[in-house]
């Protein structure tokens, strides 16, 4: 991720609506498997706001290969516990967290496969790991350059992924559908800047304007996927389990 990137995310994640909506969906993903006392792992954590909300139920540690993001961690979320670390090569023994958490993580990592087999190996016997990826190359944009995003998945794909690394597959589907239409025009725009050496292209962080659209769109989403899967969207989310 560029580094002008951590600063924006961090500037904005605590109120932005697509931040403030994907906490709610993994909270609501997890809310089965979440008790007291537990251990978690936000994998590839950035700023920390994505995973910092699960200190209410344990001790949270927050991954990442960025310095930046370590210290962004540091700075603003005193119940999280920071370390630098690749998601590919985390130091901690098999079986350590009750709960892993990995937010537009796989995408930016090169070898995705040696990544989740990582993560795999570190969610205990009857732990969970939860994945949010973003969806269809087809809807690549300028801030995936920004973010250094490498691909985007299938939920077949990311699920294929997942049990592969050794775990079983609770919930595959996509989320946030009432972007795609909006994220496919806006792919067709911004081709040239796909085409462009990586750099920062921009930000959707900083676009505000809609949030009041968006928000109450994403809570009548959220009412969905508490009963049905989604068959599109801007990001594929899966749930698994290790037996």
């Amino acid at each position: 991720m560029e580094v002008a990137e951590y600063a924006r995310i961090a500037a904005v994640e605590d109120d932005h609506w697509w931040y403030k909506n994907t906490r709610a969906l993994a909270r609501d993903l997890l809310s089965a498997h979440l008790t007291r006392d537990q251990l978690f792992l936000d994998a590839g954590c950035g700023p920390g706001g994505n995973g910092a909300w699960l200190a209410e139920h344990g001790v949270v540690v927050g991954a990442d290969i960025s310095l930046d993001a370590v210290r962004f961690v540091q700075a603003r979320w005193p119940d999280t516990l920071p370390v630098q670390a690749s998601v590919s090569a985390l130091p901690f023994a098999g079986g350590t967290f009750d709960v892993v958490l990995a937010i537009t993580v796989l995408t930016c990592v090169p070898d995705d496969t040696s990544a989740i087999r990582e993560l795999a190996r570190l969610v205990r016997p009857d732990g969970v790991l939860l994945l949010i990826e973003p969806a269809f190359d087809g809807l690549r944009r300028a801030h995936d350059v920004t973010v250094h995003s490498l691909r985007r998945y299938r939920r077949r794909s990311l699920a294929d992924l997942t049990r592969a690394a050794g775990l079983r597959v609770e919930r595959a589907t996509y989320a946030y559908s009432f972007l795609a239409p909006a994220a496919a025009v806006l792919h067709v725009a911004e081709r040239r800047k796909l085409a462009e050496p990586p750099g920062d292209k921009g930000s959707d962080t900083e676009r505000r304007r809609l949030d009041g659209v968006f928000a109450p769109l994403g809570r009548v989403e959220r009412r969905w996927l508490a009963r049905h899967n989604l068959p599109v969207g801007t990001s594929a989310v899966v749930v698994a389990t290790k037996t």
